[in-house]
């Protein structure tokens, strides 16, 4: 078999395990649109004292404090109806329960002291896992010996896990009775278990012997992998009577070390394709200390909110600039198919890269406070949170599952005492798509898709429910 078929066969193979909010900046609570969650705002939202995500803010304060923020319970459910074949669905349902933010503010110096914040952030950006079975005999290979129904048994399991954790410090500085200005570091450390296995396989023949041939493709893809960088930002604010401004710069994340390790596994056997002689491939690679190279984008965001007899309304935009195609990790020119062919690995392992790119996204929010008693006020915000996943070169696997748009609402109160405030509520989060692509369909199983079906379009739907806690302690 030549190169080019050769090379062919490796590409569908690889193709069909592509499983192209994980790819959404505002996905976590604490950022401009979480308008419930103390200190993430643009503008000002009244907080006692916290670290703010517009650094400006903190000029603000004249208060020290320790603040607990984070999620009690969260229940979320992803549905790809139909993602693996007619009435074989994709469902990953999580529950958990993860603290997302410790911060406080303490000052330095006496005289004309300094506020510094300072955070520990995580955010649980995926948990999702799948798995499915076909376990029927259907009309999988065409020739060779076999014209009725096969036994025909399929599998397929995703999993793709992926946390972030976060470490800020921040100061800020009056610049006059009405404005002031802020800087923040954020060192990031990202990582990321991203595994597929299929396995299709038929007996040839439609007798009951047990040493009827084997027809089957096998493929595996696992990365894992953990980066480490650093993101700047600078702040301003605005603030005249009733009025709030808040403007914030953040830069690209900068690299400061990546590593990760790739395994992938490839088998065919005795399967006809493009009416060719029955195909046995195997190729087969495990790589580690591999270079990781992750990337976000620098982004422009804008606040405002104004201040109203009994509370305040709140709105924010954020703009974040486009990434083309870039490698996160790129495989070395090992030895992939066996026995070595040469060129062919070349070809090969440039499928095995893991590789994303981001369209400009611009989303936005709109909050509102209400005092219901003097120490009680109550809160509602929603948010957008468009999808950037967006790759003009289709080569390799995508890091992201979600391909679709969330959207988000925040309900809660918050209990004001002299020594603390006391703030929860809800978050609902709602997403869908009816165009997402099926890794897999164990409808139409042939030889001339290498025995893992048509590949078609189904509906996928994300619906989170959380209850969350906030804790602010005045020291």
């Amino acid at each position: 078999m030549n190169r080019a078929i050769i090379t062919c066969i490796l590409f569908l193979c690889i193709s069909q395990l592509l499983f192209a909010q994980d790819a959404n900046y505002w996905s976590g609570n604490y950022g401009p649109g979480g308008f419930f969650t103390p200190g993430a705002v643009i503008a000002n939202n009244k907080d006692s004292g916290v670290l703010f995500y517009n650094p400006a803010l903190q000029a603000l304060t004249k208060k020290k404090t320790a603040s607990i923020s984070g999620t009690v319970y969260q229940v979320e459910s992803i549905k790809i109806k139909d993602g693996a074949g007619t009435g074989k669905s994709l469902h990953s349902r999580i529950t958990s329960s993860v603290p997302q933010m410790l911060s406080g503010i303490v000052s330095v110096g006496r005289r004309k002291p300094v506020y510094i914040g300072y955070a520990l952030t995580h955010t649980a950006v995926l948990n999702y896992n799948v798995s499915q079975q076909q376990d029927t005999k259907l009309n999988v290979v065409d020739g060779g010996g076999s014209p009725g129904l096969e036994y025909y048994l399929g599998q397929y399991n995703f999993q793709n896990l992926t946390r972030e954790t976060s470490a800020l410090i921040s100061t800020g500085f009056k610049l006059s009775n009405r404005w002031a200005i802020g800087f923040m570091a954020e060192g990031q450390s990202r990582s990321q278990h991203y595994s597929e296995t299929v396995s299709a396989r038929a007996l040839i023949g439609s007798n009951t012997s047990s040493t009827l041939p084997l027809a089957s493709n096998e493929g595996a893809y696992q990365v894992d992998y953990h980066h480490i960088g650093l993101k700047l930002k600078a702040g301003l604010s605005y603030e005249v009577t009733k009025h709030h401004f808040g403007f914030l710069l953040s830069s690209p994340l900068i690299h400061i070390r990546g590593r990760g390790t790739l395994l992938s596994n490839m088998a065919i056997a005795n399967v006809r394709f493009l009416d060719e002689d029955p195909i046995n491939l195997l190729a087969n690679t495990r790589q580690t200390n591999l270079k990781i190279n992750y990337k976000t984008p620098a982004s422009a965001a804008f606040g405002y909110a104004y201040d109203y007899r009994k509370g305040q309304v709140y709105m924010a935009a954020e703009y974040f600039l486009k990434i083309k195609d870039y490698n996160i990790l790129t495989p070395r020119p090992e030895i992939f198919q066996r026995p070595d062919t040469g060129n062919s690995n070349s070809s090969a392992i440039a499928l095995l890269e893991m590789r994303e790119g981001r369209k400009a996204i611009f989303n936005v929010s709109v909050g509102v406070s209400y005092q219901l008693k003097p120490q009680l006020t109550g809160y509602c915000s929603l948010r957008t949170d468009f999808n950037y996943a967006s790759r003009e070169n289709t080569d390799g696997f995508s890091p992201n599952t979600s391909t679709w748009n969330n959207y988000y609402c925040q309900l809660g109160v918050n209990i004001k005492r002299s020594q603390y405030n006391l703030r929860t509520g809800i978050l609902l989060g709602y997403g869908h798509t009816g165009s997402y692509q099926q890794p897999i369909n164990f409808d139409d199983p042939k030889e001339s898709n290498l025995l893992t079906g048509t590949i078609g379009t189904v509906p996928a739907t994300r619906v989170t429910a959380a209850l969350m806690i906030a804790f602010i302690h005045n020291l």
